[in-house]
């Protein structure tokens, strides 16, 4: 009979605790490198439960815990793996790092790795 309070309050502690956040991030990713270094990134945020990137709207979706994390951390995230973050540019040294192919088309130089091989085509 004792372990019914327990049980109850538990529960109740579950009950009251907030789903994750959720929020879209438009970024400048274009291969699948790119998605995964910053699917790969964000989930090593604390806080962070799931990311998700589409390549072929450049958004990627994040599920987190507000309390631990907030958006502008997310974004700067994003730009310090190399890539624009809705109105945060992607940090320069970090684009310098990346791969031929994930890099702006101002930046990049001909050839890339051949996991890219099929965006660079795509894009000249």
């Amino acid at each position: 009979m004792r372990l019914l309070p327990i049980l109850v309050a538990v529960f109740a502690f579950i009950a009251m605790a907030a789903p994750p956040k959720k929020v879209v991030i438009q970024t400048s990713a274009v291969c699948e490198m790119c998605k995964t270094s910053i699917e790969k990134n964000l989930l090593a945020i604390e806080g962070v439960a799931k990311a998700e990137l589409d390549l072929v709207t450049k958004k990627v979706k994040i599920k987190y815990d507000d309390k631990l994390v907030d958006v502008a951390t997310l974004r700067q995230a994003i730009a310090n793996t190399g890539y624009a973050a809705d109105d945060v540019p992607a940090r320069p040294k970090a684009v310098e790092g990346l791969a031929n192919c994930c890099k702006p088309k101002d930046t990049a130089k001909k050839g890339c790795a051949k996991s890219c091989a099929k965006t660079c085509d795509k894009e000249g």
